[in-house]
């Protein structure tokens, strides 16, 4: 099973990632741009952008990054899991490099599970963070999703030509949430459903594929239910990852607000909310697209918003906001994710060693410092080279 992970996350099979999601996610932007806009428009309204604007838009992206992962340290402490909080930030902000280059943005949780599991924390602590945290997620960004149709129901009418995907993208998005809850609050419909598995399983052309299933998913209840346990018993902590949730994605819908004002389309500050909850309303119908980063109908989406919210506009210039809305959010981040998992990676290669040199066991509950690790790194060095010193003398 570790040799198995280990081939999955190797360097070869990560670069192998990269070219396929970047393929299709660049091949499909391209498409959308070539086949339903004029180039050159997009051309003039990048040249004269506002580049103050512009700069606010990336400093939001980067403080996004930074407060991305914080719900992630707070729930690991509360875990008291033998890990610094610096390795669970890497760990945290991962999620958006192996999001972006996976299918339903799936990629992300499994690489953390493994990351904490090299980094001596036991897969069962790790997925109860994990399933804690996209609970927080799962409520926060249901909420701003309510938000937008409750105050804002005119931007469905903004992107009628795609009511069906805002029905099924609605319905998913309510529904999964509604699941989990479902399974978290009952032991009574998790036994049910596990019990009708195992009566397909018996029907003989499925069997094959539910069977082998029917193990992962009863994990999948026990820890989802595990999970809203310590939600429940640390409320403190619970309302406090909330609240820096709620925060967290406020920042990041409100990247669309200056990406609009960068290209000088007449939006003023009053109109923040509105465009949050129009980037939150775009996103929750493109969240069953089953392409990296939603690719081939997030970009729709956002373009018939952007027209919508900024009345008036053209939509070479809707489709201009929406092109740097994805560099910013889906490319951005994907970079600066990428490079964080650089460093994490160096990181866990250094405990690895320190660890195994010197035979300590990962399962006790003392957190190994790395820094304390470069200085007995260092101290074994001076010895060295004083023994032979003495021997040479």
């Amino acid at each position: 099973m570790v040799k198995k992970e280990k081939n999955k996350y190797s360097f070869k099979s990560i670069i192998n990632k990269i070219i396929l999601g970047l393929t299709v996610t660049i091949l499909i932007l391209l498409l959308i741009i070539f086949l339903t806009t004029d180039i050159n428009a997009i051309k003039t309204a990048f040249s004269n952008i506002n580049i103050g604007y512009l700069f606010a838009g990336i400093g939001l992206t980067l403080l996004y990054f930074i407060l991305s992962p914080i719900t992630t340290c707070i729930l690991t402490k509360v875990k008291k899991c033998n890990i610094g909080m610096l390795d669970t930030f890497l760990i945290g902000n991962t999620e958006h490099f192996f999001n972006g280059i996976t299918p339903f943005a799936t990629g992300g949780q499994p690489f953390q599970v493994y990351s904490y599991s090299r980094l001596g924390v036991k897969a069962s602590a790790s997925t109860g963070i994990l399933m804690m945290n996209f609970i927080i997620h799962m409520a926060v960004t249901n909420l701003f999703a309510i938000l937008s149709i409750a105050i804002y129901p005119e931007l469905i009418k903004a992107v009628g030509n795609l009511l069906p995907m805002i029905i099924i993208g609605f319905t998913m998005n309510f529904l999964t949430f509604g699941f989990i809850i479902l399974l978290a609050c009952s032991k009574r419909v998790a036994n049910f459903l596990v019990y009708l598995l195992k009566l397909l399983g018996k029907i003989k052309f499925l069997s094959k594929f539910i069977t082998p299933a029917i193990p992962a998913f009863q994990k999948y209840c026990e820890d989802t239910q595990s999970a809203f346990k310590e939600l429940w018993k640390h409320k403190g902590a619970t309302l406090l990852c909330f609240f820096v949730r709620a925060i967290t994605m406020f920042v990041y819908y409100a990247i669309t607000f200056y990406i609009l004002r960068s290209f000088n389309i007449g939006i003023s500050y009053k109109d923040l909310f509105f465009v949050i909850c129009g980037t939150s309303f775009a996103i929750t119908t493109c969240v069953f697209i089953p392409t990296p980063g939603g690719s081939g109908g997030i970009e729709f989406a956002f373009t018939s918003i952007f027209v919508f919210i900024a009345s008036g506009i053209t939509k070479d210039l809707g489709a201009s906001g929406m092109l740097l809305w994805r560099i910013l959010t889906y490319y951005g981040l994907m970079l600066v994710s990428f490079i964080d998992y650089l460093v994490l990676e160096k990181r866990t290669l250094k405990f690895q060693k320190y660890t195994t040199i010197n035979n300590i066991n990962t399962d006790n509950t003392n957190v190994v410092d790395l820094s304390i690790m470069v200085n007995d790194s260092t101290n074994n060095d001076n010895i060295t080279a004083k023994e032979e010193e003495n021997q040479n003398g």
